[in-house]
Parts: structure tokens; C-alpha cells; sequence
């Protein structure tokens, strides 16, 4: 314990009181500091509890309480007054004050700066003075009409800057009371018109939700709105920019914790889906309660949203309806609303249909139009599945596209398409009984009644009804069917015949389709065409021409360029145009090995003789190259003479050449020297006779070698020309070889010779006249030279003249 509880007496400083009950007759009594309060043994400390309206008993210390402060700048909301004066009757410091009788429920607004205590029973709020930007706003409540009338003028009011927009009058400082004070009338004291505010008496400033008196307008930039709801439920779409204060009735909209949106922003593919929910003119235009629009980006790029709008949300979610990319090779169903009618968007498109007259709707398939259109795609079979599971029971066969299931395939969501590949073509249907056919290579996009007519096909080996497949797609081009059959021969033998047909669909494509199982229509055809074929034949002969036999029954016979007719059925444009035997085999296996024993004795005869013939070709050939090689050396050696001849007879032209142009030098001379040497005339003819035997003996030397070098060429070329079995040709060789024949030659060649105007020719044809080697040396130079265009050897005499 502490001296004041020791002393058993209560100090309170200046700005403390405390309550003393007497506990015999209940009255409290207020204790204003600076005192001391000595209480007896009838009194208590108490204190007053504003929760519970009650007063509670309690320590010496504990009841001492701070009295009430407002410093300047903040007021006291004051209940429970004193009936006797009002916000003036206060219990005055240092001294003790029996309780007055108060007002009990009243409430007063007292502007700091003050500080009293309070009497028992009164309760007191602390509240600062509201400090208002230009975007920020209080709301007021008038909860006591005559308290407010009278002391509205006592409202500490601070304009706000003087460039700012007139108050309203309910903010004006020193404006007389608005004429509607009603309790619970509330007022806005927007921060544009006030910028500090303390109410009167009788008005009290609403809280916000947050507990705090001043509230933030709604602040808007440009492309920004925000949406205000009245208590009657109207709402106020305002823009940006600007500073948005509510009336006091309005609360803004707020939306995920905003209060500001976006204008809604549309591209060429977005639009709005618009409800008129209040008539009214828009640019001469009149709009009606319940009229739609559809606003898209191409007529309005910007969107603000306005009261008599409504935006109905696509079913997808949010508020903007977007296009539907369409690729090429895709498409969409869109429905009409108004007329139940489907039609097909084809890609490459950006869809964006009207929701008021269109909706995108999607088709399910059934599970037969799954396997036959898809065969093995286990993925469509299970997305069609879960699609006919959404089928709108008021409307069956219609789905939306927004119920697309939500793991769906992106190839899914359009129109069933099949890709048609070369060769192949299927049926269009629709309920109208329209029939087309269609050939790949193609993407099939199906209308929303269109579907593919389906055919069976046999199976098996032989082909039967046992085991059918259903499909759509027929194979007109180099389509295979393979069958078995079991045929008869004239002789009564049984053979299994194997065969692949190739089949064509030509004319009309519409007949195509007119035959529900052509695999079966055709290879009854056959069988009976080839069960009457080969009955025409024994077993011997068929086996040996089985291949032919077949080929002829079901493609006709060849013509002169071996073309085939081929089988043609008029049902349904098939054609067949080849057919491959794969196997022929003979049930019996008796006649099988006789027939394979006959067919090994032929082959291995076939194999002797061939064997023989190609021997014979190879010595043919052997022969043939032999001579070939013979022949090639006899040329050779012909054209080396040829070759010797024409340089011997170059060499003797040469020579010949030279002898001339000597001559003729010689022929030349001056006469003037011969005069002027007369007198030596006998000494210089001398000398020239001497110089003329010895250039004649010269001359006559050299045209001997020369002969004898042609000679020699000639026979050489001879010899090996004729060879040695000409009749006379060897004798004439024998004479030439010997001693005394070239002798003759030298001596016919002598200079005496050439004087007498006799040339190398006229002595070789004298010496060899009766011989094989006359005329040998004319046909040398015949050879040699060449004409001169006059018939005439170049350099030489004209033969009348040799």
C-alpha cells in the first residue's frame, strides 16, 4: 500500500476529479482537483462506466480520472449535459459538487480549445477537427433539428482556396440553416468547398465503413468511370477525368475492391451485348425499355457504360463477346434465333456473330458416325460423347458452343471436317434429299444436316457377309480386292485359285454409290466367270496356262498392242483394269506331283538347250573378234606403205625442184658477159662444160638415189600388199635384188640420159618394161603429186611431153 491509501484520503491535482458515493443514501458527489478527499466510512469510490451505464465501485486509485481536453483544433462530443446550463455547467475545479440533474440522452458539440470534468452520468468523445483535401468528403447527420437550426452558425467552417467553385450552402461558412433540417437529413461537406469543418450541436459527421470520418472521393483519369447507387437503386455513371462526391444517399460500386474501371475498349472484332433497361434518345435515335444493341468496335471503339444500359455477359463469362478465329480448312455452325435456320461459316474468318439474331452452336456426332468418319480415333468417339451429354433437352440436338466440355481439343470446337485423300471419294447426304459425291484431294467441311452415306464391305478370303466393315470412304482409284476361289476343271479337278483385282470407278460418280457392297457384288461376278472359264479346260493344259487362262476371262483378250478391255459393271462404274495371280494350287496332291514332275523334266530340257546356245554364241563371237583383229593389221599395214610411198615421192618432188631452178638460173645468164669475154670464150666454155658434166653427174646421183629410195618403198609396200604369191611378182623382186639389173638401172640413168631430154620416168619404165614394175614409178608420183588444176602435175611436164 502507499501513503494515500495509509492516510486513507484521495490527493487529486488540478486537472484530475473522482466520484464518492454515499452508500447510505446513494448520492455522488464530484471531487474537483486540486483537493483532498477524506472519506468516511459511508463513502466508496465509484466510477461510471459508459458501456454499461453504470457505476462500478472501485479503489481510491482507480477513481481518479483525466478530465475532458479539447486543445484547439478539436472538439467534444458531450452526452448527457447538465439540465441547469447546458455545455456551460461544469463542476468548477477544487471543490466538491453534488451531482445536478442532466439531460440525459442529449448530445452537445464543444469546440477546444476547454477542459472541465464531467458529472456522474455524462460521457465525452474526443474527436480532431476534419482536415478536408479536394478529394475527400465528409457526410453529416442532422440528429437534432432545433439544436441545429440554433446553432448552425457556430459550425467552424474553413473555406477551401478562394480559385475554388462556390460552396454549396449547407458548407458556406456563415450561411444561414438549409430549410430541411430534418432529423436524419444528411448533408455532403465536399473538401472542394471546405478544407477544415467542426459541426454544431444538433449535426454529427457520419463515420465510413472503416471507422473514419473523412471519406476519399472517387478520383477518375481519362478513359476511367465509375458507377454511384442510390438507396432507390438508380445508379450514376460518371467519367473521368474529374472528382467524383457522392450524394449522401449514393455509395459507389465496387467491383473486386475497385471503385474505378476501365472504359471498355473495342477492336473490330469485339462487341457488346446491350439490354435497354430505361427509354431514352441517343442522336435523334429513340430506344425503348427491352431493345438490344449490339455495339462492336468497328462503330464504337470506346464504351462507356451509361444507366439505361445494361451489359448482358456472354456465356463464356465477362462482359466483351470476341470473334472466333475460323483458320482456313475450319469452319463454324451459327444459328439464327428467329429462324431455327444453321449455317456454315467457312475459314480463314474472324466470326463475330450478333448474340441478338446468332449463337454458335456445336454438333455432336453419334457413335456410329464416329467409327465410320473417324475409324480408330478414340479421342473424337469420347469428345462427342461428353458433347451429346450437354444437349439442351428443350431443344435437342442444339449445343451451345459455350458448353464445350472444358478439356476439349481445339480441333473439336468447329465443324466436322474429313480430309479426303487421293484416290478416294464419299456420299453427301442431307435431310432434304439432296445427294453429292465428293472426290480427295479435298478438306470436307459438312453442313449442319449434311452427313456421309455409309456402304459395307466383305471381308475374308473368300470374300462373304460373314464379318462386314461399315466406312464412308470409297476407293476409285487402284483400289485392291483379293479373293479365293475354288474352280473346276473339264477333267474334274479341283483347283484353289488366289487373285488380286485392281478396280477403277469411272462415268458418272453418282452411280458409284449404287451398290451397297461392291466388294461382294464383284467377286460373285468373278467366281462364276472363272468357274466357267476353267471348266473349259483340262487339268494339264490349265496348269500350264493358268496365268493367261485367268486373265483372259476376266480382262478379255489382248489386242495387236496387248491392251486388255477389262471387266465393266453398268450398276455402279466399277471397272476392273488388272488382275495378279497369286497362287494356283490343285487340291490333289497325286495330280500336283505328276503335274510338278512334268513340269521338272521340261525345265531341265529347257535348261540343256540353252546352255547349248549360249555355247554357240560364244564362239561366234570368239570367231568374230578373231577376224576383226586380222583385219585391223592388215589395214595398219596398208596404210604405213601408203604413208612410206607418199614421203619417197615428196623427197624425189624436192629434188626435182631443185635440178629445175638451176636450170633455169642457168638459162638466164647475161649476154653482155658473154661478149665482153670473147676473147676467153674457149677457156669459160670449157669451164661451163666442165661445171655441166659435173652438175649433170650430180644431178643424174641424185635422182639415182632418189629411184632406188621409191624402189625400194614401192616394193616394199609391194611385198606387203600382194605378198608372195602373185604370179610374176617374185621374179620381178628377184630381178631388182640383183646386181646386174641395177646396173642396167645406173647405166639407163646416166647424164647421156638426161641430155637427150629423157626424164627418170622414161628410164625406169624402159629398164622395167614387160616387168610387174612397169609403170611402178608413174603410179608413185600419180600419187605424190598433186594437180595443179590443169590436169597437170605442179613443177612438171604435161605426160605428152616426159
Amino acid at each position: 500500500m502507499d501513503d494515500r491509501q495509509a492516510k486513507r484520503d484521495l490527493v487529486l491535482a488540478p486537472s484530475e476529479y473522482a466520484y464518492m458515493q454515499d452508500v447510505t443514501k446513494g448520492v455522488i458527489k464530484t471531487y474537483t482537483g486540486p483537493t483532498v478527499i477524506n472519506p468516511t466510512a459511508q463513502e466508496r469510490p465509484v466510477i461510471f462506466d459508459p458501456a454499461t451505464k453504470r457505476f462500478e465501485p472501485c479503489t481510491l486509485d482507480d477513481a481518479v480520472q483525466q478530465i475532458a481536453i479539447a486543445p484547439e483544433g478539436y472538439y467534444l462530443i458531450l452526452k448527457n449535459p447538465s439540465d441547469r446550463a447546458g455545455a456551460a455547467d461544469h463542476p468548477v475545479p477544487g471543490g466538491v459538487h453534488p451531482a445536478p440533474e442532466l439531460d440525459v440522452g442529449r448530445k452537445i458539440n464543444i469546440t477546444g480549445p476547454c477542459a472541465f470534468a464531467l458529472w456522474p452520468g455524462q460521457m465525452v468523445k474526443l474527436v480532431q477537427g476534419h482536415h478536408l483535401r479536394s478529394n475527400q468528403y465528409l457526410v453529416v447527420r442532422v440528429y437534432n433539428e432545433d439544436e441545429a437550426r440554433k446553432h448552425w452558425g457556430q459550425a467552424v467552417i474553413k473555406p477551401a482556396a478562394p480559385e475554388a467553385a462556390a460552396p454549396e450552402p449547407a458548407a458556406a461558412p456563415g450561411a444561414p440553416a438549409p430549410a430541411d433540417l430534418a432529423v436524419g437529413k444528411l448533408y455532403v461537406i465536399k473538401g472542394t468547398d471546405v478544407s477544415f469543418y467542426i459541426p454544431p450541436t444538433g449535426v454529427g459527421v457520419v463515420p465510413g465503413e472503416d471507422g473514419s470520418y473523412v471519406r476519399d472521393a472517387l478520383t477518375l483519369q481519362r478513359l476511367e468511370y465509375g458507377i454511384l447507387v442510390d438507396q432507390d437503386g438508380k445508379k450514376r455513371y460518371e467519367r473521368g477525368p474529374q472528382v467524383v462526391f457522392p450524394a449522401p444517399t449514393e455509395a459507389f460500386v465496387t467491383r473486386g475492391g475497385r471503385r474505378t474501371f476501365r472504359d471498355i475498349e473495342l477492336s473490330e472484332v469485339e462487341g457488346l451485348h446491350v439490354k435497354v433497361i430505361a427509354p431514352y434518345v441517343e442522336d435523334g435515335q429513340a430506344h425503348r425499355e427491352g431493345d438490344e444493341l449490339f455495339i462492336t468496335g468497328a462503330e464504337t471503339a470506346i464504351y462507356y457504360p451509361r444507366e439505361e444500359h445494361v451489359v448482358v455477359p456472354p456465356p463464356a463469362g465477362g462482359e466483351v463477346h470476341r470473334a472466333t478465329a475460323v483458320p482456313a480448312g475450319e469452319g463454324r455452325y451459327v444459328l439464327g434465333r428467329k429462324t431455327g435456320e444453321v449455317r456454315m461459316v467457312r475459314g480463314p474468318v474472324m466470326l463475330l456473330p450478333n448474340p441478338i439474331d446468332e449463337v454458335l452452336v456445336l454438333r455432336a456426332l453419334s457413335e456410329r458416325e464416329c467409327a465410320t468418319w473417324y475409324p480408330g480415333n478414340a479421342e473424337a468417339a469420347a469428345y462427342n460423347r461428353a458433347l451429346r451429354a450437354l444437349e439442351d433437352p428443350e431443344r435437342p440436338g442444339v449445343i451451345a458452343a459455350s458448353a464445350r466440355p472444358a478439356a476439349t481439343a481445339a480441333r473439336f470446337a468447329g465443324v466436322p471436317s474429313v480430309d479426303l485423300w487421293v484416290g478416294y471419294a464419299v456420299m453427301v447426304v442431307d435431310k432434304q434429299g439432296g445427294r453429292r459425291v465428293e472426290q480427295g484431294p479435298c478438306n470436307l467441311r459438312l453442313g449442319y444436316d449434311e452427313s456421309l452415306e455409309v456402304i459395307q464391305l466383305s471381308t475374308g478370303k473368300p470374300k462373304s457377309t460373314d464379318r462386314l466393315i461399315e466406312t464412308v470412304f470409297l476407293r476409285v482409284l487402284t483400289n485392291k480386292i483379293g479373293d479365293v476361289c475354288v474352280v473346276e476343271t473339264r477333267d474334274h479337278v479341283e483347283v484353289t485359285l488366289e487373285y488380286s483385282m485392281r478396280v477403277n470407278f469411272e462415268g458418272d460418280p453418282a452411280r458409284w454409290f449404287e451398290v451397297e457392297n461392291y466388294v461382294k457384288f464383284l467377286c460373285d461376278h468373278v467366281r462364276s466367270v472363272l468357274k466357267g472359264a476353267v471348266k473349259k479346260h483340262a487339268i494339264e493344259g490349265f496348269y500350264a496356262a493358268s496365268i493367261e487362262i485367268l486373265r483372259d476371262a476376266i480382262l478379255g483378250r489382248a489386242d495387236a498392242e496387248g491392251g486388255r478391255p477389262g471387266m465393266r459393271f453398268a450398276e455402279n462404274g466399277m471397272h476392273v483394269t488388272d488382275v495378279e495371280v497369286l497362287d494356283v494350287s490343285i487340291e490333289d496332291a497325286d495330280i500336283a506331283a505328276l503335274l510338278g514332275q512334268a513340269q521338272h523334266e521340261a525345265v531341265q530340257a529347257n535348261i540343256t538347250l540353252l546352255r547349248a546356245r549360249r555355247g554357240l554364241e560364244q564362239t561366234q563371237q570368239t570367231e568374230a573378234i578373231a577376224r576383226g583383229e586380222a583385219e585391223a593389221r592388215a589395214e595398219t599395214a596398208r596404210r604405213l606403205a601408203d604413208l612410206e610411198l607418199e614421203a619417197a615421192a615428196d623427197r624425189l618432188r624436192l629434188a626435182l625442184a631443185a635440178i629445175q631452178a638451176d636450170l633455169e638460173q642457168a638459162a638466164r645468164a647475161p649476154a653482155t658477159a658473154r661478149a665482153a669475154a670473147a676473147d676467153v670464150d674457149h677457156q669459160a666454155e670449157l669451164a661451163r662444160r666442165r661445171d655441166r658434166a659435173a652438175l649433170d653427174d650430180e644431178i643424174a646421183a641424185r635422182r639415182q638415189a632418189l629411184a632406188l629410195d621409191a624402189l625400194r618403198a614401192e616394193v616394199t609396200a609391194a611385198v606387203e600388199r600382194f605378198g608372195a604369191a602373185q604370179g610374176g611378182f617374185s621374179e620381178a623382186l628377184l630381178a631388182l635384188s640383183n646386181q646386174e639389173v641395177l646396173v642396167k638401172v645406173a647405166e639407163a640413168m646416166s647424164v647421156q640420159s638426161f641430155v637427150g631430154g629423157k626424164t627418170l620416168t622414161d628410164v625406169v619404165d624402159r629398164v622395167f618394161a614387160g616387168t610387174p614394175l612397169a609403170g611402178l614409178l608413174d603410179r608413185a608420183q600419180a600419187r605424190a603429186v598433186p594437180s595443179n588444176g590443169n590436169g597437170h602435175a605442179r613443177g612438171g611436164r604435161p605426160p605428152a611431153e616426159r
